[in-house]
């Protein structure tokens, strides 16, 4: 009787995910139970514009895309009651040079148990940021990478779907080969972003504001507004406390090379619709090489 509600439930529980994406694109119609790799991230939306590519060097941008027939909880509904893998658990391998080199993610699709493809970030593109699919594959890779001799190496990854050791299928894989002629150098973007609002008053008092915090290593040399206006934060009772904003800093280190990352800042509300000095909020997690030479 017990086994016979399990399986029951989980009937209910797989029907919940009848409809999923299906079929995304042309490319992945034709690609089914494929992995795919380019120099740009893949997205969904524009699949069939993007340029595959089989060869690449170390420094490249490096993005693939998995294209299933269906969705994790779908494909899991022929493996046994014990296996619905409803929350879309996934595990992603690589081999190098026929090298088993283990798990390089582990994670589950969130809030995409209807999804029947999925982006792999190996190496970013410079501005680029990275998502919660694929958090530490990057820096993993990286590591990997160090591991091997300069020359031309074939890499394979699998990946798997399943709730658990027991319930692990492959439902993809894919293949490329790359290029070690020395060590993995960062591209250094070349552009600043695009500012939304101009104020050269607040972004002198923003370099100041970063200033006073007394950073030993590096100074700040440019700021870029990336929001149109100011955010104003209020209480639970709609009195105004602040108002915060946020932007791109190009900080130069005392080495002489600059990084881009983000940076928030806020004002005390004064009264009479009056603000205070400028604040550092918040810093964030871009940490991205940048050309000293395009700051101008």
């Amino acid at each position: 009787m017990k086994k016979t509600l399990i399986l029951i439930f989980g009937l209910l529980l797989t029907n919940l995910f009848a409809q999923d994406q299906g079929m995304t694109s042309e490319t992945h119609r034709k690609n089914v139970g494929k992995i795919l790799w380019a120099k740009e991230r893949i997205k969904k939306d524009i699949v069939d514009q993007v340029k595959f590519e089989t060869n690449f060097d170390i420094s490249d941008p490096l993005y693939g895309r998995v294209f299933l027939e269906k969705s994790l909880p779908r494909l899991s509904e022929g493996q046994g009651s014990n296996c619905y893998n409803n929350n879309s658990n996934f595990r992603l391998k690589v081999y190098a040079d026929g090298i088993d080199k283990g798990f390089i993610n582990q994670n589950y699709f969130p809030g995409g148990s209807t999804w029947t493809t999925c982006q792999i970030n190996l190496n970013l593109s410079p501005g680029d940021n990275g998502d919660d699919v694929n958090g530490g594959v990057p820096d993993k890779w990286s590591d990997l990478l160090k591991e091997l001799s300069n020359g031309t190496h074939e890499f394979k990854f699998e990946f798997y779907g399943g709730d658990g050791d027991d319930c692990l299928k492959k439902f993809a894989e894919g293949s490329f080969t790359l290029n070690k002629s020395g060590e993995q150098v960062a591209a250094k973007l070349k552009k600043l972003p695009d500012a939304l609002k101009k104020d050269a008053n607040l972004e002198a008092s923003m370099i100041k504001a970063i200033k006073s915090r007394g950073w030993q290593n590096e100074s700040p040399i440019k700021v870029v507004i990336v929001e149109d206006d100011w955010r104003i934060i209020r209480d639970l009772l709609g009195n105004i406390l602040r108002r915060e904003i946020n932007t791109n800093v190009i900080l130069k280190k005392n080495d002489g090379t600059c990084r881009l990352t983000d940076i928030s800042f806020t004002q005390p509300y004064k009264g009479k619709n009056k603000y205070g000095i400028t604040e550092v909020y918040g810093i964030g997690l871009k940490n991205i090489p940048f050309d000293c030479e395009a700051v101008k």
